[in-house]
C-alpha cells in the first residue's frame, strides 16, 4: 500500500522523499532515454506502481541509512551539537551568551546549570544535563508554526545527513545510468545530442555527490539547527 503520509506531511516529504527521489533520478532518466519504447509498451499504472514502489523504498532507505550514520558523525564532532554548544569548554557561541542560554533554560526547564569546574571535573555529568535541556528544547519547538526557524533547519539537517547516507547508492545510481545510456549507442554506433547532454548532466550529478555530499557539509546543517533551537528560548 502506498504510504501518502510522505507526500502530506513537510518533514516527511522534504527530508527523507526528496533525497530518495534525488538518488532515483538518474536511473529513471538513464531508463527512459535508453528504452522509452518498452516504457511505452508497458501500461502507465504499472510503470507509474513500479516508480513509487521504488520510492518508497529508497525514502525508508535513506531515512534508515541517514540514523545509521548519525551516531559515527556525532562522535567525529565531539558530541550532539545540541548538547557541545551548551558546554563551556565549546565556543561556538560567545560566553556571555552562553550564560545568559544557560540561565534560561534552567530557568525554564528546572534542571541546574553545571558550572565551569562542575564540568571540567565531571563532563560526563554535564552532559547528561546539556542532553536533557536539549531534550527541553525539542520538545518545545515541535510547533512548527511558532518556531518556523527551528523546523526549517532541522529538515535541511535530516536532508543533507539522509543524502549523505545514501551518498554511495546515489553515485551507483549515476553510474548504472551512464551504462544504461551508452551500452545502446556501443551496439547500434549512433550518438545523437541528447545522449551527450544527458551524460554530462549525470557525470555533473555523480562529481557534485563525490565533492559537495560530505560530512562537514552536514555538520554546517546540524550547527544551524542546534543553534536555533537555543535561539528558540528568546521566543
Amino acid at each position: 500500500m502506498i504510504d501518502l503520509s510522505k507526500v502530506a506531511d513537510p518533514y516527511e516529504r522534504r527530508a527523507r522523499l526528496y533525497p530518495s527521489l534525488i538518488c532515483l533520478f538518474p536511473l529513471i532518466v538513464g531508463v527512459y532515454s535508453s528504452f522509452l519504447s518498452l516504457y511505452k509498451s508497458m501500461s502507465g499504472l504499472v510503470a507509474l506502481a513500479i516508480a513509487v514502489g521504488l520510492l518508497q523504498l529508497f525514502s525508508h532507505l535513506a531515512r534508515d541509512r541517514g540514523k545509521k550514520i548519525e551516531s559515527g558523525l556525532f562522535k567525529e564532532w565531539g558530541g550532539m551539537p545540541s548538547i557541545a554548544l551548551f558546554r563551556h569548554s565549546d565556543s561556538n557561541i560567545p560566553n556571555p551568551a552562553k550564560v545568559r542560554y544557560h540561565e534560561m533554560v534552567s530557568g525554564e526547564s528546572g534542571i541546574k546549570a553545571p558550572t565551569i569546574e562542575s564540568e571540567a571535573a565531571s563532563p560526563h555529568v554535564a552532559d547528561e544535563i546539556y542532553q536533557s535541556w536539549s531534550d527541553y528544547l525539542r520538545g518545545k519547538t515541535r510547533n512548527t508554526e511558532k518556531y518556523p526557524m527551528v523546523f526549517k533547519e532541522n529538515v535541511n539537517y535530516g536532508f543533507w545527513r539522509n543524502l549523505l547516507g545514501i551518498k554511495g547508492y546515489c553515485i551507483l545510481s549515476g553510474l548504472i545510468a551512464l551504462l544504461l545510456i551508452w551500452v545502446p549507442t556501443y551496439n547500434s554506433g549512433i550518438i545523437s545530442q541528447e545522449q551527450i547532454g544527458i551524460s554530462c548532466s549525470i557525470i555533473v550529478y555523480i562529481i557534485v555527490f563525490i565533492f559537495v555530499v560530505n560530512r562537514s557539509w552536514v555538520k554546517v546543517t546540524a550547527y544551524a539547527y542546534a543553534k536555533q533551537l537555543l535561539e528558540s528560548l528568546n521566543a
